[in-house]
């Protein structure tokens, strides 16, 4: 816990929870990295049966008012190279493939 919270990278406003009926089904965590000039989309997970119902955008939207509040102009994030609906998303927001 504390290499997360406990670093100069952490905002309490850049975890954004989806809770229904009292249960956690996603979540997304951004970063904020002053020293660098750039945020960090660190994680958006939806639980399995809560797919494909917009959760996903919604909180990575939510990430994403966070930076722009803070005064960034510049968001990374990563997926796994085969998860198509992560990379369509994340196209779809205007994020750009980086080479290796």
């Amino acid at each position: 816990m504390a290499k997360r919270i406990e670093v100069p990278s952490f905002h309490p406003g850049g975890v954004v929870l989806a809770v229904r009926d009292g249960e956690w089904i996603g979540m997304s965590a951004t970063s904020l990295h002053p020293a660098e000039g750039y945020a960090f989309n660190e994680m958006t997970g939806v639980l399995a049966p809560y797919r494909g119902q917009g959760l996903s955008l919604a909180l990575k939207l939510l990430g994403i008012r966070l930076v722009r509040s803070s005064g960034y102009r510049r968001v990374m994030t990563m997926h796994h190279p085969l998860n198509a609906s992560a990379i369509a998303m994340n196209r779809r927001l205007g994020f750009v493939d980086q080479e290796r």
